[in-house]
């Protein structure tokens, strides 16, 4: 490593050093907070069925409200350091790896994700939200290239809590009964319960586009078979303009993966004997089965992986400019995929 480079990173260190130390004395006093906010939490639920019937009660309800608001608002000291960390910090040293990068903390490019079509399929159809976070884009070796980390919800029932819902619904009824006899007013007072659902990440992983060698106009789709849901095969049924199902000279490919293709002849003509190894090499390497498309001259994939990009300890202390090299080896990582992904640097080029 240069030494104008190391002398940056040493410099951003010391700053940084300063800012965890400050943040690990206010974490001691977060975590005699958030017991406090828990009971809180729960006499305040208390207290508002029994005001419910007494409300006599209201201003200490009101008072101790007020408490839990301003613990509520004071954030996790972990949290604020990783905002210096990722708004402050890293933009700067992404750019010192390579210039044309830059690196946004948290969001995604949506209009590459609707353009690779992934979303299209239906593992990811009862997708509710979409987070993205640690973006990276710029130029690999003259080629057009973004990296970001995706994570896709899902809403799934908490059995749970609508069993416990329904149980505190049928315990309040003789309250809500005894209520109505005595109140002056003739409306009702009704207990609803219902079903609780939950949001839960189904997938992440790293989502990347790049600008493809050959210039094509068409539609290939490669989705691991484990991932080629029921609703897939449907349509493969009932709507064969969706695409036809190839095989290629690769074995590994073949047994893992269902390819899609809107026309035969383009599809043999992107999927390469050489791409198809590089595919299947960059799949063993990661332990894990890429979904990738190929669409008019830009190929993209997603990567599942339980890696979290630009990672940090709040408790590790940063004695140097040392500390940014993990960070380094994530950036150079994406140079590597790239890389991993062409036997023949030609590959990137188009002629």
């Amino acid at each position: 490593m240069d030494k104008p480079l190391m002398s940056f990173l040493d410099e951003q260190a010391v700053y940084l050093e300063k800012e965890r130390l400050k943040y690990v004395r206010l974490s001691y006093l977060y975590k005699i907070t958030r017991p406090i906010k828990s009971i809180l939490k729960v006499v305040l639920v208390l207290m508002a069925v029994i005001n419910f019937i007494f409300p006599l009660i209201l201003p200490s309800f009101i008072g101790l409200g007020v408490i839990f608001v301003v613990l509520w608002a004071f954030n996790n000291p972990k949290d604020t350091f990783e905002f210096k960390l990722k708004e402050k910090v890293l933009p700067t040293v992404v750019k010192k790896v390579n210039d044309s990068f830059k690196y946004v903390p948290l969001g995604y490019n949506h209009k590459s994700l609707q353009d690779s079509e992934f979303l299209s399929k239906g593992f990811f159809a009862n997708t509710i939200k979409i987070q993205g976070e640690d973006y990276v884009g710029g130029k690999i070796e003259n080629i057009d290239v973004e990296f970001f980390e995706l994570k896709f919800s899902k809403e799934i029932t908490n059995y749970t809590k609508t069993t416990g819902g329904c149980l505190l619904s049928i315990l309040l009824l003789p309250v809500v009964f005894i209520k109505n006899i005595f109140d002056n007013d003739n409306s009702d007072d009704d207990i609803v319960a219902g079903v609780i659902k939950d949001e839960k990440v189904f997938f992440s992983g790293l989502f990347m586009n790049a600008d493809f060698h050959k210039e094509f106009k068409g539609k290939i789709i490669m989705i691991p078979k484990k991932k080629d849901t029921l609703k897939d095969k449907i349509y493969e049924i009932f709507e064969p303009q969706i695409g036809t199902k190839i095989n290629v000279e690769n074995p590994y490919i073949n047994e893992h993966y269902n390819i899609y293709v809107s026309d035969i002849q383009t599809g043999f003509y992107v999927l390469s004997q050489n791409l198809i190894n590089r595919i299947h090499l960059l799949s063993e390497q990661e332990n894990a089965l890429p979904i990738i498309s190929f669409i008019n001259s830009k190929m993209y994939f997603v990567i599942p992986w339980k890696k979290n990009l630009f990672d940090f300890n709040l408790t590790t202390k940063i004695e140097n400019g040392n500390y940014f090299l993990p960070y380094i080896e994530e950036i150079n990582s994406f140079e590597k995929i790239i890389k991993d992904l062409s036997l023949d640097t030609r590959i990137w080029s188009k002629v």
